[in-house]
């Protein structure tokens, strides 16, 4: 899996933590809302995936298109 989607996009999450967002969404059987509220809460959680802040709605639908178009999930 490459570090970034895209040499043009924005650098803001690495696809290893946006995978790690959507591991954990499916493992709290959750939508991608409740996968933000429970980041926005759980700053030790932020941390330990390395996030400075926690990523909105249109980046995890995309990110979550993205890995299961590309076969990671």
């Amino acid at each position: 899996m490459p570090k970034f989607a895209h040499p043009f996009l924005s650098k803001d999450f690495t696809e290893h933590q946006l995978y790690a967002i959507q591991v954990l969404r499916r493992f709290l059987m959750t939508d991608t809302q409740g996968v933000i509220e429970k980041l926005a809460d759980a700053s030790e959680l932020r941390q330990a995936l390395g996030l400075a802040a926690v990523p909105d709605l249109a980046t995890l639908i995309q990110a979550d298109a993205r890995l299961t178009r590309k076969g990671f999930l």
